[in-house]
């Protein structure tokens, strides 16, 4: 059920983050402080690793095994920005597609919708919007 209505979760979302603004935030940057924390953490173990199995394999100092490191990562991180580069026209186009099926499958879901509201229920839902969008905007300035 999610997966059919993810857009209108997506919406809903945003119109709470609008109307709890600093919630949101302060929730936002502590995930984006651990995810940073964590890749970090992931980082030096890799680092790690590889300038002890450089040092060990080949029998060299530690300076010289940190040099070593230092460009087998300069060769790694080129190589996933080569990826990056090849794949992200693609993905671009994709999450475009995506997008604009999703806006016109759900303006249509709404104009049908709204075409079959008598009009006693398209004036409580045009009030209620209102209604909704007033007190929104009233507890946030």
């Amino acid at each position: 059920m999610i997966k059919d209505h993810l857009d209108l979760v997506i919406v809903g979302l945003i119109a709470l983050s609008i109307a709890m603004y600093d919630m949101v935030i302060d929730l936002f940057m502590n995930v984006l402080h651990l995810c940073f924390e964590l890749l970090h953490f992931l980082y030096e173990w890799f680092e790690l690793g590889i300038e002890h199995t450089v040092e060990h394999l080949f029998h060299t100092s530690r300076h010289g095994s940190q040099i070593v490191t230092f460009y087998i990562l300069l060769l790694i991180a080129g190589l996933l920005l080569y990826g990056l580069w090849r794949l992200m026209p693609r993905l671009y186009r994709k999450c475009v597609e995506c997008l604009r099926l999703t806006w016109e499958r759900r303006k249509t879901e709404c104009h049908y919708y709204w075409l079959s509201l008598p009009l006693l229920n398209k004036v409580r839902l045009i009030s209620t919007a209102t209604g909704v969008f007033s007190l929104t905007f009233y507890f946030v300035t």
